[in-house]
């Protein structure tokens, strides 16, 4: 029988492993005796994540989560009547450490892998995954590039794509009346570059102005760029394509030099816990998956952050709702494959069309291995409190350009 989110989401809190505590991840270093046989006990599935280090904000809520979800099935009965094991090795959100430690748990006998939420570190790792025939899935990744058009024909993403939130935010601001935009990219990341082009792509094309386009670096502040904004011709509304911690620093950089246009950010700048730095911050809106506060219109998303937030308090990013729905990926995926052969995962995942997951409805193609049109939530801080305003599918997605 294939799972659903729903169901998760009212199953009763399993005991998960003694070693999770709240606020923490259940880590374990693969087996010195490896066997990656279909006779073994166990169904291991690897976690090339970051349990420390920048990513950690991200990763350790989908990683918790994740285990959550195992626990949910173990207890169900578990696949074909096998336990699934999660191994995670912390990779310090190292680049250099995803290849070694994506190789390390195939040696392991994983049946799949899951990776950090981003592109760029999680490639190198998925491109041994690939090599080796095994299914590569991120909870939280947003390019597209994570799949076919990145040349990686094995890897899925259940993160939502930067196509669909930059337009999302475009369209948001359009909605709002604001006609002129200044874009503030960070350049260090290809997911935040990737998120102002096609946010300023569609604004302008909804006849939005293009008032000024600044670059800046994760972690430094901004005094001229602000003095350049503060000079220059007013923007009704500021894209912040930024994630944090520093995405937060050009946040308080653009109030503290007396700019009060609205701002606007998409997944990386997600979570509650970056806003004690900037008491009274308002007018700040993110786009990301789901909303953190409670008052997610979906009540499944509601119900699984009352049991996360038990089991390991509040969580810091919307991330805890996309390690479940990478889980039963997997999960379905084998359903449908009866096997943990990578390629015809690859082909059952391929058939997902608006599969019901707890991160929301999922549609893979075998050109894009995420979902592009997905409906993601708009929130705004308002006095320093953030709140959930609307859930917006993008109207127009422009995969050609």
């Amino acid at each position: 029988m294939r799972i659903a989110s729903r169901t998760i989401a009212a199953i009763s809190v399993a005991a998960i492993s003694t070693l999770a505590l709240a606020g923490c991840v259940a880590s374990a270093a693969p087996s010195d005796n490896p066997t990656s046989s279909d006779d073994a006990e166990t169904i291991l599935l690897g976690a090339v994540m970051a349990e420390t280090g920048f990513m950690s904000v991200a990763d350790v809520p989908a990683i918790n989560s994740m285990q959550m979800t195992i626990d949910d099935i173990n207890e169900a009965g578990g696949i074909d009547g096998k336990q699934i094991e999660l191994q995670v090795i912390d990779t310090g959100s190292k680049l250099e450490e995803y290849a070694p430690a994506s190789q390390q748990l195939i040696d392991a006998g994983a049946k799949a892998l899951l990776f950090t939420c981003d592109f760029d570190l999680s490639s190198p790792g998925a491109l041994v995954a690939e090599q080796a025939n095994v299914l590569s899935v991120s909870p939280c990744i947003n390019e597209a590039l994570f799949g076919p058009s990145g040349g990686l024909n094995l890897s899925f993403s259940l993160g939502n794509s930067t196509i669909g939130e930059g337009v999302v935010m475009a369209e948001f601001a359009e909605s709002k009346g604001w006609k002129s935009a200044a874009f503030l990219t960070d350049t260090t990341l290809k997911y935040t570059q990737s998120q102002c082009e096609y946010a300023r792509e569609r604004f302008t094309e909804l006849g939005g102005t293009d008032v000024g386009d600044y670059e800046y670096i994760q972690g430094e502040s901004i005094p001229e760029i602000v003095s350049k904004i503060s000079g220059g011709t007013a923007p009704d509304v500021i894209f912040n394509c930024g994630y944090l911690p520093g995405g937060a620093q050009v946040a308080k950089d653009l109030r503290d030099g007396g700019i009060t246009a609205p701002v606007i950010s998409g997944f990386g700048m997600d979570g509650t816990f970056w806003l004690d730095a900037i008491p009274g911050l308002s007018d700040y809106y993110t786009v990301g998956p789901v909303s953190l506060t409670g008052d997610d219109p979906d009540p499944a998303v509601n119900e699984f952050l009352d049991r996360y937030t038990a089991e390991y308090g509040a969580p810091t990013m919307g991330t805890f709702v996309m390690g479940p729905s990478a889980i039963e990926s997997i999960v379905n995926g084998y359903e449908i494959a009866g096997s943990w052969d990578g390629a015809e995962l690859a082909d059952a995942l391929v058939t997902f069309d608006n599969e019901e997951l707890l991160v929301g409805p999922t549609t893979f193609t075998p050109e894009y291995h995420i979902a592009l049109e997905r409906p993601q939530s708009v929130r705004v801080v308002e006095d320093g409190t953030l709140k959930f305003v609307e859930r917006r599918a993008p109207e127009k997605i422009n995969v050609n350009d």
